[in-house]
């Protein structure tokens, strides 16, 4: 069997799985693609975005990290990644790296209202209350659903 087909039916069977939430399968899946791509190939950095959200979503953002820096790098800077980072990060207690990284989504239209909202959970575990705020409106202002989390630092 050719490897592209190789690899699109490995991708659509790690789908599949994380559809029917039997992530150990889509885990091995995605893990299989990696090892028959390269650089440069789309299928690769899908591979780690997916084992990154998969991880997270697993709340193992130990594991997540790793695969969510490779995936940003091979999609040279891909802002959603960033988004993605950050939650990691913060999840590890890094709220500094968090913040830095963070930034790299508040660019990005579809990305900024929650970009905004995890920069404020930055801020908060950084101790800067009025900051976290501030943060917060801005989110909800750009999406209403980030009201509840203006709502939650509204005493700052």
């Amino acid at each position: 069997m050719p490897r592209d087909l190789k690899v699109r039916q490995l991708l659509a069977t790690a789908e599949r799985h994380t559809r029917a939430h039997r992530l150990a399968r889509a885990v091995r899946s995605y893990r299989r693609v990696l090892a028959l791509t390269h650089d440069g190939d789309f299928a690769r950095e899908l591979a780690h975005a997916r084992l990154g959200d998969l991880h997270l979503g697993q709340d193992r953002p130990g594991l997540a990290l790793p695969h969510l820096l490779r995936a940003q790098a091979l999609s040279r800077g891909e802002p959603e990644y960033a988004l993605m980072i950050g939650r990691a990060l913060l999840a590890l207690s890094r709220a500094e790296e968090a913040a830095a990284v963070l930034f790299d989504a508040v660019g990005s239209t579809p990305h900024a209202a929650q970009a905004l909202a995890e920069l404020a959970r930055a801020a908060a575990s950084l101790g800067d209350h009025r900051t976290a705020g501030t943060l917060a409106r801005h989110a909800a202002a750009r999406d209403a659903c980030w009201q509840p989390t203006a709502i939650a630092f509204a005493d700052a």
